[in-house]
C-alpha cells in the first residue's frame, strides 16, 4: 500500500518506488531510535548532573568529537555508507549494553560518558552518515524532490520514539530503557543488509578518493578558492552550533527548575519530542515543501534564521517556560523542518567527490570545534553573566548566521554552475590565469616566441603584453614581423606599444628609415599607438613614402600631432583620403584610430570609409563604434547608410554602430536587421534593438507572431537583452500558450500505448515536442542572461550520467528566472530519473473512454508533429472496422475506408523514416523538423548479400544508415581481414566520411540484402549552411561519446592502480588529465 502512495503520488517506476520506500523506512527506524537514546541520556544527564553541568558537557563533547571525526574522515570516502553505517550499529549495541552496566557504578563521571556517547551517536548519524547514504542512492534532483518527504518520515519517527519513551518511562526506570536499544540497533542493520542485496547506489565508492582530516584540511583552502559554498556551509554550520548549544543550555536550565524529577522529566522531554515531530510534520508539508519548489534552495536558506531571530525576541521580553517551549520548537522541530533539508540540499553545489570530505570537515570537524568553543563560552559567562544576557550572545550569532547564509544564497548558484562544468575546460578562465605570469616567465615566452606555428606564436605575444620591458622581446619577433598577417602584426603592436620603455621606443624611431617598406609601416604603426609620435619633418618625410600604408599612417600621425595645419601636408593628406586606398592602407587607419581613441579622428574615418573595401568599411565601422557616443545622429547614418551593403559582416558593423549611437528616428531601421539572412547579423541586430530599451520592445514584441522562425528567434534575443522586467514578463507572455500545451501533452504522452505501432508516431511526436520546448526555454534564458548556466546545462542534459542530468536540471530550477523552468519540472525531472511512461495496452473499452478523447485533442494541437501523430493513430481505426464481426459493419466500413486505405506501405511511408532516423544514434538529439531536412537529403541504395558498400583504404563522402539488413564491418590486421562489428537496422557506419577528408579506415560488406540509407558530404555541408543547430547537435554527441569513453579509461585506470591519492592536487591534476585528453571535435 505504501509502495503505491509513492507511485502515484510521485509517478515513479516500480524500481524507484521500492528504493525509495527502503530510504524512507530506514529514516523512520533510526529517528526511532536516536530519540530514545537521546531523550534518555539527556534526562539521566539533567537529573545526576544538573544544568549547570551542560557547559562542561560541551567542552568535552567538542574535545572527544574532533579526534573521532578525524578517524572517521579516514574512512568515510573509502566505504560504503552501508557498511560502515552496520559497523557503527554494531559498535552501539555493545556501547548500549556497557552504558547500562557502568551506571550501577553511580558516579557522576558515568553519566558524562553515557550523554557523551549518546550525543556524538545521535550526531554522526543524523549530519553526516544517513545524508551521505542517502547521497549514494539519490540524485541532487531526487534529494530535492524527497526532502520534505524523507523529514516528514524523520518527524513520525520523532513522534513515534517520543511517544515510545513516555510510555516506556512509565514501566521501566530510564536507565532500564538503554537495554531496549541494541533490538532496535538490530532491526536497523537488518535493513541495511537487504537495502545493499537488493538496491545498487549511483556511484561506486573507491579507496582512491578517501583522503584523512589533515590532508583534508590542508585541501580545504583550495577546495573553498574554487567552491566559495563551502567555506560559508562550514561558517554556518561552526555559527549554528553555538547558537543551538545556547538555546539548550537556557531552555534546559528552565526545565530542570520546573521539573526536578527524573521521570517528571524525561515524560515531559518524550511528550515535547512528540509535539515538537507533529509540528515538524505539518511544517514540512505545508510551508517547507511548497516554499521550496517555489523559492528554491537559494532564497530558502534565509528562512530559518529570520525565524530563529523572532524565537529570540520573544524569549527576551518573557524569560520563562512557555517562551522557552517556543524556543526549544524552534531549535528542534523547525530545525529539522525547514534547516535540515534546506541546508542538505546546499551541498548539491559541492562536486559528489568531495562531498564526503566536506561534510566531515563542516558537520563534523568545525561542529565539533563549535561544540567546544560554546561550552567554553558558557562555562565562562554563566560565572559573569545571567541567563537573559546569555541570550543576547546568541541573537548577535544569530545576525551574522543571516549574513552567511545571504552569501550561501548568492554562492549556490554560480557553485552549482561549477559544478557542471568541473569536467569541462572554460578557455576564458584559462587564458586570464595564463596571462598572470610572473616575471622570471620571460624565457618561456621566449621558447613560445620561437616556435613555428602560429597560434603558439599568437599566444605567446598576448602573455608578453603582462611581463613589461617589451624591449626583450624585439629580437624573437622581429624575425616574423615581415610574414607576419594581420592578426600576428596587431598583437605585436599592442606588446610594443603598450607601456614601452626607452629602448622600445628608440629601435622603432630607427626603423621609420628601414629600407623594407612594411618594416616602416610597423614602427610608424608602434610609435602612434604608443603616443610617441614623430617629428614633424618625419612625418611629412613619410606622407611622401613610396608605400601607401606608410603614407596613409602619416596622414593620421599628422592630424593628431597639428602638422595638417600645414597647407601643403593638408592638401597630400586630403588627397589620399580621397584616392581608393587598398585593404591595408585602410585597415592600416583604421587600427591607429582605434589606438588612440581620439573622437576628433571621427572626420578622418569618415572620409575612408567612402572609398573603401568591404573589410576597411567592417573595421572602420567597428572603430566608429568605440568612438561613438548615444545620440549622434551623424554617425547613426553612415551606419544606415551601410544596412543594405552586400557583404553581412559590413551590415553586422552597422547595427552594432547604429545600437550604439542610438539617435532618434533610426528606431526603424534597426527592426529590419531582425529579419536579415545572416544570423550574425540578426545577432548584432537584436542587440541594437535591446540598446533602445523600453522603445525597442514594441518593435521586438510585434515580431514573435511572425512565421519565420529565424526573425522570432532575433526578436526573443532583442527582448532578453533589455533586462527589465517587462521584457522578461513578454517572454514568459509569448511562452505561456506553449506551457498550457505542454500540460496537456504530458498527460497524453501519460495514456498513450507506447508499444503499438500505429501509436509510436505520436509518442515520438509528444517527446519531439517536449524537446524543442526545452530547447526553446534554454534559448530564452540564455538571452536572459544565463547564456554560460545554459550552455552547460546543454551540454549534460542529454547524458547518460543519472546525477549529471540531476545536477543540470537542479541548476536550471535554481536559476533567477526559475518561472520559465517551473512549467517543465514534470519533464525535466522525467528525463533526469529516466522514467518511461507507462505500458498501456489498446482495448476496445480504452478506446471508447480514452483513445478517441485524447486523438481528437490532439488533432486540435497546434504542433503539426502532434498532429500528424494523431493522423497515424487514427487510420488505424478504419482497419479495425473493416475487421469487425458483424457482416454489415464490415461491408459498410470497407465500401467507406477501403479507398482510403490504399497508401503506401508502412515501410515507405516519410514517417516510418524519421522514426528510423530518430533512432540513430548520431541524430537521437534532432528534431522532427531537422530530421526530415536530412530525410529529404538521404539517398536509397540496395546492396545485395555478400556485396561490398566500400572498401578499406577507398576515398569515402557518405554516410551510411541500416534501413533493413545487417552489415560487416572488416579491417585487415597483420595481413588478415578481421571482424570488427555486425551492425542491424537502424544503425550507422561511416560517419568520419561527412568530416574529414581521409581514405576509409575499414571496409563494409553485407551480410544480408540491404537497403541503405546514404547522406553525401555535400548535401550534408549544404543542408548544416541552412540549419548549424544540426552539426552543433552532432557535434554534442560526439562529444559526449568521447566524454564518456574517457571516463570508462579513468575509471579503469582508478581500478588497475594501487596508488592512494592523498591530496586535492592528485585529484585535480587527474581532473586535468581528463581534460586533456578529451578529443574535440
Amino acid at each position: 500500500m505504501f509502495n503505491q502512495f509513492l507511485e502515484q503520488r510521485f509517478g515513479l517506476s516500480i524500481w524507484k518506488v521500492r528504493r525509495l520506500a527502503h530510504l524512507l523506512f530506514l529514516a523512520f527506524s533510526m529517528m526511532v531510535y536516536n530519540i530514545i537514546a537521546i531523550t534518555i541520556a539527556n534526562s539521566l544527564f539533567l537529573n545526576q548532573a544538573g544544568a549547570k553541568s551542560l557547559p562542561l558537557f560541551y567542552v568535552l563533547i567538542g574535545l572527544a568529537s574532533i579526534p573521532s571525526y578525524a578517524l572517521f574522515s579516514q574512512i568515510v570516502d573509502r566505504y560504503e555508507r552501508t557498511r560502515l553505517l552496520r559497523y557503527f550499529l554494531l559498535l552501539a549495541i555493545a556501547l548500549a549494553v556497557g552504558m547500562r552496566l557502568l551506571i550501577n557504578l553511580n558516579s557522576v563521571a558515568v553519566y558524562y560518558i553515557i550523554f557523551l556517547i549518546t550525543f556524538f551517536e545521535w550526531d554522526l548519524q543524523n549530519h553526516i552518515l544517513f545524508p551521505s547514504l542517502l547521497v549514494d542512492y539519490l540524485s541532487s534532483l531526487e534529494y530535492k524532490r524527497y526532502a520534505s518527504l524523507i523529514a516528514m518520515v524523520q518527524g513520525i519517527g520523532i513522534l513515534i520514539g517520543g511517544g515510545l519513551t513516555s510510555l516506556l518511562s512509565v514501566y521501566l526506570r530510564p536507565r532500564d530503557i538503554l537495554l531496549v536499544l541494541p533490538v532496535m540497533f538490530a532491526i536497523v542493520i537488518g535493513q541495511l543488509l537487504y537495502l545493499e542485496r537488493s538496491e545498487r547506489p549511483l556511484d561506486s565508492i573507491t579507496s582512491d578518493t578517501s583522503v584523512g582530516i589533515i590532508e583534508a584540511l590542508k585541501t580545504f583552502p583550495e577546495l573553498v578558492k574554487r567552491y566559495k559554498i563551502i567555506f560559508f556551509l562550514a561558517f554556518s554550520s561552526f555559527l549554528l552550533v553555538i547558537i543551538c548549544i545556547i538555546t539548550e543550555f537556557l531552555c534546559m536550565s528552565i526545565y530542570s527548575e520546573a521539573f526536578p524529577s527524573d521521570k517528571e522529566l524525561t515524560s515531559f522531554l518524550g511528550l515535547l519530542r512528540s509535539g515538537n515531530s507533529i509540528i515538524q510534520l505539518v511544517v514540512l508539508y505545508c510551508f517547507t515543501q511548497p516554499l521550496l519548489q517555489r523559492l528554491g534552495v537559494a532564497r530558502m536558506n534565509l528562512v530559518y534564521p529570520l525565524i530563529t531571530l523572532a524565537s529570540f525576541v520573544g524569549l527576551v521580553f518573557n524569560f520563562s517556560l512557555k517562551p522557552a517551549i517556543v524556543t526549544n520548537v524552534n531549535t528542534d522541530a523547525l530545525y529539522k523542518a525547514i534547516h535540515q533539508p534546506i541546508y542538505t540540499l546546499n551541498y548539491n553545489a559541492v562536486p559528489y567527490e568531495f562531498v564526503g570530505r566536506v561534510r566531515s570537515l563542516s558537520d563534523g570537524f568545525f561542529y565539533a570545534f563549535g561544540l567546544t568553543l560554546a561550552g567554553v563560552l558558557l562555562w565562562v559567562s554563566q560565572s559573569f553573566l545571567t541567563l537573559p544576557q546569555i541570550l543576547w550572545i546568541a541573537i548577535g550569532l544569530t545576525v551574522i548566521l543571516l549574513i552567511f547564509r545571504i552569501l550561501i544564497s548568492n554562492s549556490y548558484v554560480p557553485c552549482l554552475e561549477m559544478v557542471l562544468r568541473s569536467d569541462a575546460v572554460n578557455l576564458d578562465e584559462l587564458s586570464e590565469s595564463l596571462t598572470q605570469l610572473p616575471p622570471q616567465s620571460s624565457s618561456v615566452v621566449h621558447e613560445l616566441l620561437e616556435s613555428d606555428e602560429y597560434y603558439t606564436r599568437l599566444k605567446a605575444l598576448e602573455l608578453a603584453v603582462g611581463l613589461g620591458n617589451p624591449s626583450q622581446f624585439l629580437m624573437p619577433v622581429q624575425t616574423f614581423f615581415l610574414e607576419a598577417d594581420s592578426s600576428l602584426r596587431q598583437a605585436a603592436v599592442k606588446l610594443f606599444s603598450t607601456k614601452p620603455d626607452a629602448e622600445t621606443t628608440y629601435h622603432f624611431e630607427q626603423l621609420l628609415d628601414s629600407e623594407n617598406s612594411t618594416m616602416r609601416a610597423i614602427a610608424l604603426e608602434v610609435l602612434i599607438a604608443s603616443q610617441k609620435f614623430p617629428t614633424q619633418e618625419q612625418i611629412r618625410s613619410r606622407l611622401g613614402d613610396v608605400s601607401q600604408e606608410v603614407r596613409a599612417l602619416a596622414s593620421v600621425a599628422a592630424t593628431q600631432t597639428g602638422a595638417i595645419t600645414n597647407p601643403q601636408v593638408k592638401t597630400t593628406c586630403e588627397q589620399l583620403w580621397h584616392s581608393e586606398l587598398d585593404t591595408i592602407s585602410g585597415e592600416a587607419i583604421v587600427r591607429v584610430v582605434s589606438y588612440s581613441s581620439n573622437p576628433e579622428l571621427i572626420p578622418l574615418l569618415k572620409e575612408v570609409l567612402v572609398h573603401s573595401t568591404p573589410e576597411v568599411k567592417q573595421e572602420g565601422l567597428k572603430t566608429l563604434a568605440i568612438l561613438a557616443r548615444p545620440g549622434d545622429k551623424s554617425l547613426a547614418e553612415i551606419a544606415t547608410a551601410e544596412l543594405e551593403h552586400p557583404e553581412p559582416l559590413v551590415r553586422a558593423a552597422a547595427f552594432n554602430l547604429l545600437g550604439i549611437a542610438r539617435s532618434q528616428g533610426m528606431l526603424r531601421y534597426v527592426a529590419i536587421g531582425l529579419g536579415d539572412f545572416n544570423a550574425q547579423v540578426r545577432r548584432q541586430a537584436a542587440m541594437a534593438l535591446a540598446a533602445y530599451g523600453e522603445q525597442g520592445l514594441a518593435l521586438a514584441q510585434d515580431s514573435l507572431s511572425s512565421s519565420n522562425p529565424d526573425l522570432v528567434d532575433a526578436a526573443i534575443a532583442a527582448i532578453g537583452q533589455v533586462r527589465i522586467k517587462r521584457a522578461s514578463d513578454i517572454l514568459f507572455d509569448y511562452l505561456t500558450p506553449d506551457f498550457q500545451q505542454v500540460a496537456r501533452s504530458r498527460q497524453w504522452q501519460q495514456q498513450i500505448p507506447h508499444s503499438e505501432p500505429s501509436w509510436q508516431p505520436l509518442a515520438i511526436a509528444i517527446a519531439d515536442y517536449h524537446q524543442r520546448l526545452i530547447q526553446k526555454v534554454l534559448y530564452v534564458l540564455s538571452c536572459l542572461g544565463n547564456s554560460r548556466t545554459v550552455n552547460s546545462v546543454k551540454r549534460l542534459l542529454y547524458s547518460k550520467d543519472q546525477r549529471e542530468v540531476a545536477n543540470a536540471v537542479e541548476t536550471l530550477a535554481s536559476l533567477r528566472h526559475k518561472r520559465f523552468v517551473r512549467p517543465l519540472m514534470p519533464i525535466l525531472e522525467q528525463l533526469a530519473n529516466g522514467e518511461q511512461p507507462a505500458n498501456i495496452r489498446t482495448t476496445n473499452q480504452w478506446m471508447r473512454t480514452k483513445g478517441y478523447k485524447l486523438l481528437l485533442e490532439a488533432l486540435e494541437s497546434k504542433d503539426r508533429w502532434i498532429k500528424i501523430g494523431a493522423l497515424i493513430a487514427l487510420a488505424a481505426v478504419p482497419s479495425d472496422l473493416m475487421k469487425d464481426p458483424d457482416p454489415l459493419v464490415k461491408a459498410v466500413a470497407q465500401q467507406i475506408f477501403l479507398p482510403l486505405d490504399q497508401h503506401p506501405s508502412q515501410k515507405d511511408f516519410f514517417m516510418s523514416r524519421l522514426l528510423l532516423l530518430k533512432n540513430v544514434s548520431l541524430f537521437k538529439n534532432l528534431s522532427l523538423d531537422e530530421l526530415l531536412l536530412i530525410d529529404q537529403a538521404l539517398e536509397q541504395e540496395y546492396v545485395p548479400a555478400g556485396e561490398t558498400v566500400f572498401n578499406e583504404g577507398n576515398w569515402g563522402g557518405h554516410l551510411y544508415i541500416i534501413g533493413e539488413g545487417s552489415v560487416r564491418l572488416i579491417k585487415e590486421i597483420d595481413g588478415e581481414q578481421q571482424d570488427l562489428n555486425y551492425l542491424s537496422a537502424g544503425q550507422h557506419f561511416g560517419e568520419i566520411a561527412l568530416f574529414d577528408d581521409a581514405p576509409r579506415w575499414n571496409g563494409a560488406v553485407a551480410v544480408e540484402n540491404c537497403t541503405l540509407l546514404k547522406l553525401e558530404k555535400n548535401r550534408f555541408i549544404s543542408l548544416i549552411t541552412q540549419r548549424p543547430q544540426i552539426v552543433l547537435e552532432i557535434c554534442r554527441f560526439f562529444s559526449q561519446r568521447l566524454r564518456e569513453t574517457d571516463k570508462y579509461r579513468l575509471s579503469r585506470r582508478l581500478l588497475s592502480s594501487s596508488e592512494v591519492t592523498k591530496n586535492f592536487s592528485s585529484v585535480s591534476s587527474q581532473s586535468h588529465h581528463q581534460s586533456s585528453t578529451t578529443p574535440t571535435i
